[in-house]
C-alpha cells in the first residue's frame, strides 16, 4: 500500500498532479494537496509542500483525541496523511440538492460551531465543501491546514457560502430562535456585506 507514495503534486491553484502511476483515484484536490482514496475506509491526502502537511497533521492529531469532528488519522508523513475515507456527501452537496436548509441540518452546522470553540480552534469557520458525513451520518470537518493559523470568531465562509447558493436568509431564520446570539451577530455581517 505504500505505492501511493509514488504520486507527485506539485503547487498550483489547485495543486497540480504530476504523476499518479498507480490505481488510487483522485477523489479530489485544492490549493494545499489531492486526496486519493486507498480502500474502502481509508484516503490520503498528499501535499504539495511539507509545511501544509506539518499544519493539518498537528490540528487533526490534536482535535481527533478530543473531538470526532475530524477525520481519524492512521499515518502522517512528510508530505502525506492516512486518514478516515468519509464517504459523504458533503454539506453543499445536500444544500444545492434540496435547496433548503431542514432544522436538523442548521442544528448540525451550529453544533459544528460550538465543538470548534469547545476545542479552541483560532478560526471558528468551515467551507461547506469541507464539512462531510461520514457513514454514520455524522458531520466531519477536513482540509485544516489553515484553522490554527488564521483567527476567525465568525464563520465569514460559511455565511459566504449559504449566501452563493442562496440560502443565506432561511438559515439565519432558523438559527434565530436556536442562537440568538449567534443570529445577532451574524445579522450585522449580513447587513455590511449587502
Amino acid at each position: 500500500m505504500d505505492d501511493f507514495k509514488l504520486i507527485e503534486i506539485v503547487p498550483g491553484n489547485p495543486v497540480l498532479l504530476q504523476k499518479n502511476p498507480t490505481n488510487y483515484p483522485l477523489i479530489g484536490k485544492g490549493l494545499q494537496g489531492a486526496v486519493f482514496k486507498l480502500s474502502e475506509d481509508r484516503c490520503v491526502k498528499i501535499y504539495s509542500r511539507k509545511r501544509y502537511c506539518k499544519r493539518d497533521g498537528q490540528v487533526l492529531k490534536e482535535i481527533g483525541k478530543q473531538s470526532s469532528i475530524v477525520p481519524k488519522i492512521y499515518e502522517i508523513g512528510d508530505k502525506y496523511i492516512i486518514m478516515e475515507y468519509l464517504s459523504g456527501p458533503s454539506l453543499l452537496e445536500i444544500l444545492e440538492e434540496q435547496r433548503e436548509i431542514s432544522e436538523p441540518i442548521c442544528q448540525q452546522m451550529i453544533e459544528l460551531l460550538h465543538e470548534q470553540i469547545r476545542c479552541q480552534f483560532p478560526r471558528i469557520d468551515f467551507a461547506l465543501r469541507h464539512a462531510i458525513y461520514d457513514d454514520k451520518g455524522r458531520l466531519k470537518l477536513i482540509d485544516h491546514v489553515n484553522s490554527f493559523r488564521v483567527k476567525r470568531t465568525v464563520p465569514t465562509r460559511l455565511l459566504k457560502d449559504l449566501k452563493q447558493i442562496g440560502l443565506l436568509e432561511e438559515f439565519l431564520e432558523k438559527v434565530k430562535p436556536i442562537e440568538p446570539q449567534f443570529y445577532e451577530q451574524w445579522k450585522k455581517l449580513r447587513i455590511r456585506n449587502s
